[in-house]
């Protein structure tokens, strides 16, 4: 239920919530189950020299902020979708089904050659 709504229902008791919806997205509870199985596979491919504030703000909450071609995995939500949106011509979207694969959990720097056991 949107805010617009609550308020509706606030201000006239007798309005009903399936009388007035503003949802754009699917509304059955059969669907938006299925919608939470599957997540975004969001790359961010170009730089973030040039970019508003707001747009790199938008960028960090993706958690893009650090390095371009590293995958980050977003679930199917009106909220992720929509700061998608917001940075779509900086970032190369993919519709994964299922749990999040191994890849999103890369470690992404090499080891370190060496192993600290204890200090001196």
């Amino acid at each position: 239920m949107s805010s617009v709504s609550r308020i509706i229902l606030a201000v006239r008791p007798t309005l009903t919530s399936s009388a007035r919806t503003y949802s754009t997205a699917v509304t059955s509870e059969a669907s938006t189950a299925s919608l939470a199985t599957g997540h975004y596979k969001v790359t961010r491919t170009r730089s973030l020299i040039g970019v508003p504030k707001s747009t790199i703000k938008v960028l960090k909450s993706l958690g893009l902020g650090r390095k371009i071609g590293r995958p980050v995995f977003q679930p199917h939500d009106p909220s992720a979708a929509g700061k998608i949106l917001k940075v779509k011509e900086l970032v190369k979207v993919e519709n994964m089904s299922g749990p999040v694969p191994a890849e999103g959990y890369q470690r992404t720097r090499a080891t370190k050659g060496y192993k600290v056991v204890g200090k001196m």
